[in-house]
């Protein structure tokens, strides 16, 4: 099961109840489970998101201090 709690088993049976064949069903539920943890890797997380606004803090700190050198 993935992150985002996807049963794949589950809908498998829920397909395969709405008429489907069981293969078929599988085959779906198998691609809706790749689906949903695709690119999870690519994803930012909290720390990552920490890093990012230091960053951007410490970028925006150097052009404030840049600018009061300029204009004094």
């Amino acid at each position: 099961m993935t992150a985002t709690g996807f049963d794949a088993l589950a809908a498998a049976r829920d397909i395969e109840a709405a008429g489907l064949e069981r293969a078929q069903a599988e085959a779906i539920a198998a691609a809706m489970r790749q689906a949903a943890g695709a690119d999870r890797d690519e994803l930012a997380t909290k720390a990552d998101l920490y890093r990012a606004l230091w960053i951007q803090a410490g970028a925006i700190t150097a052009a404030v201090i840049a600018l009061v050198r300029l204009l004094s």
